[in-house]
C-alpha cells in the first residue's frame, strides 16, 4: 500500500512532480542565460579543449576557429598553431571582456622558430588597452602571421609551428580576463598591387537619416545586422550606463566603413543631473578576427568618444564619428562580418544608471579592385597532399577543413549548429513547454478539486 503525506492526493501527485521537474529545468537552462548574461558581452566561441598553458615550452595546441577560455592576472598563456596550407598567411586574434574596474589589456605575440637561432623570430604583436572611464568595453588585438615582407615574412610563412602567447599587456588588472582567440588561414595569393598600409584613411562624414528603432545587443553572435552595402543606415535606440551593444556589419574587398553617433542633449529629469559632466561614451569596430580599430580625423574634429550632456550656449551637439581602416590584404584586414561596438562609462555608486538615447549612421564607401587573387590549388604543409574543400572562392580555413568565402565564420567540430550554446537554448526551449503544460495540469486539477460533489 501506497501512503501519501501531507494531504497529497494520488490524483495531485504527477502534477506536483511535473511542476518539481519543471522548476529543476527552469534552473538549469535559465541558469546558462543568467551566466551569459552576467559576463556583460557574450563573446561566443566553444570552449577552449583542456586548459590553457602557463609555460611556453608545452603550449596548448589549437586548431583553426574560435576558442574561448580565461586569463589570469599574472601569467601569460601559451598555444601552438600547426599551419595546415603551405605558404599560408595566418591570421589570430584575441578578444577580452574586462570583469573590473581597473586598468585592463590584452596583448597578442606570435613567432616561429628559425634554424640557428634560440630566440622565436617575431611575425608580430598587437596590444589593446581599456578607455579611461569605460573599463568594460571589450577589448580586441590581432596578428597576420607571413603577411610581412623580406626575410621575416618568408621566415614567417615557411614555418609550420606558430607559437602564439596572449598575456595582459600593460594593464593593472585584478581579475580573471574572459577572451576568446580565433584562429583563420588565408590561402596564397597574389595581391592586387603595390599599393600603401592606409593608417588615415580619408572617409565623408554620413548625414544621419530617419531612424528606425533597432536596439543593439551585449552578444557577438546575435547582433543585429546593418546592410549599408546600398547606402546609409540609421537606427535610434538607448544604452545604459555601464553597458555596451553591438551590431553587425558584413563588409566585402575594398570596402571602408564609416559609422555617426548622435547623442541628444540631455532632457527632462537628467537636464540638471548632467549640466556639467555626464556619461562617457565610445565607438569602435570589431574586425572577424576580433581586433579592436578605430580612426578619427583629427582634421575635421571628428572624435569617437564624447559625453551625454545638458545644452549649453557654447557646447556643440555630441557627435561621435569614426572609420575602420580598408578591407585589403595590404591593410590586414579580411572581408567577413564587422561588429559596431558603443559603450557607456558607468554611474557613480550611488546613482541608478540612466539610459543615454543615441542615433547610429552606419555607412560603407566601396573601392574596386581590392581583392586578390588566390591561388588555384593549395596543398598541406608538407606538400604531399591538395586539400579538400578549398577553391579560390572559399580561400578561408575558418575550422578544421572546413573553408570559407569570408573570415568570420567559425564552424567547430561536426555539431554543426548544435553547439552547447545552442543546446542550452533548446533546453530552455523545452522547459519552457513543459512548464506551459504543467501549470495547464495544475489549473485542470485546481478546478475539478473546487467542484461540488453531487
Amino acid at each position: 500500500m501506497i501512503f501519501y503525506s501531507s494531504g497529497v492526493s494520488p490524483r495531485r501527485a504527477p502534477v506536483l512532480l511535473a511542476g518539481a521537474t519543471c522548476l529543476a529545468w527552469l534552473a538549469l537552462t535559465t541558469g546558462y542565460g543568467a551566466a551569459a548574461a552576467g559576463s556583460e558581452v557574450d563573446l561566443g566561441g566553444e570552449p577552449l579543449p583542456g586548459k590553457a598553458s602557463t609555460s611556453p615550452e608545452t603550449p596548448t595546441a589549437l586548431a583553426p576557429g574560435l576558442w574561448r577560455t580565461s586569463l589570469g592576472p599574472s601569467f601569460p598563456q601559451y598555444f601552438s598553431y600547426e599551419r595546415r596550407i603551405n605558404g599560408s598567411r595566418v591570421h589570430i586574434g584575441v578578444l577580452g571582456a574586462p570583469q573590473g574596474d581597473s586598468s585592463d589589456g590584452i596583448r597578442v605575440l606570435a613567432g616561429v622558430a628559425t634554424e640557428g637561432s634560440s630566440d622565436l623570430t617575431s611575425c608580430g604583436e598587437e596590444y589593446d588597452s581599456a578607455d579611461t572611464g569605460i573599463p568594460h568595453a571589450v577589448l580586441g588585438a590581432r596578428v597576420v602571421v607571413g603577411g610581412e615582407d623580406g626575410s621575416t615574412g618568408e621566415a614567417c610563412r615557411d614555418a609550420g609551428t606558430v607559437q602564439i602567447e596572449v598575456n595582459r599587456g600593460y594593464g593593472s588588472p585584478t581579475t580573471d580576463l574572459p577572451y576568446v582567440i580565433k584562429v583563420v588561414e588565408e590561402a596564397p595569393s597574389s595581391g592586387p598591387g603595390d599599393a600603401e598600409p592606409d593608417d588615415a584613411p580619408a572617409y565623408d562624414r554620413p548625414d544621419a537619416g530617419k531612424a528606425e528603432s533597432l536596439e543593439g545587443t551585449a552578444s557577438f553572435d546575435t547582433a543585429p545586422e546593418l546592410d549599408a552595402q546600398d547606402g546609409p543606415v540609421t537606427v535610434s535606440t538607448t544604452i545604459t550606463e555601464g553597458t555596451e551593444q553591438l551590431w553587425r556589419l558584413p563588409l566585402t574587398w575594398g570596402d571602408l566603413p564609416v559609422v555617426r553617433v548622435d547623442v541628444p542633449a540631455a532632457k527632462g529629469k537628467d537636464e540638471d543631473t548632467f549640466a556639467y559632466s555626464g556619461p562617457n561614451l565610445t565607438l569602435h569596430l570589431i574586425d572577424p578576427l576580433r581586433g579592436r580599430l578605430v580612426h578619427a580625423d583629427p582634421a575635421a574634429e571628428d572624435s569617437s568618444t564624447g559625453s551625454y550632456l545638458a545644452e549649453a550656449e557654447d557646447r556643440d551637439p555630441t557627435v561621435l564619428v569614426g572609420s575602420g581602416f580598408p578591407v585589403r590584404q595590404v591593410d590586414e584586414r579580411l572581408p567577413g562580418d564587422y561588429w559596431v561596438s558603443l559603450a557607456v562609462s558607468p554611474a557613480p555608486e550611488g546613482r541608478k544608471p540612466v539610459d543615454v538615447p543615441v542615433t547610429v549612421t552606419v555607412a560603407v564607401d566601396h573601392e574596386t579592385g581590392g581583392a586578390p587573387t588566390y591561388d588555384g590549388v593549395v596543398v598541406s604543409q608538407d606538400k604531399e597532399n591538395s586539400l579538400e574543400g578549398y577553391s579560390p572562392e572559399r580561400p578561408f580555413l575558418v575550422g578544421e577543413n572546413t573553408f570559407a568565402a569570408v573570415a568570420s565564420g567559425s564552424p567547430i567540430g561536426d555539431d554543426g549548429w548544435f553547439t552547447t550554446r545552442h543546446w542550452a537554448g533548446v533546453g530552455l526551449a523545452a522547459a519552457s513547454v513543459a512548464c506551459l503544460g504543467a501549470g495547464l495540469l495544475r489549473l485542470r486539477a485546481a478546478s475539478s478539486s473546487s467542484r461540488p460533489r453531487r
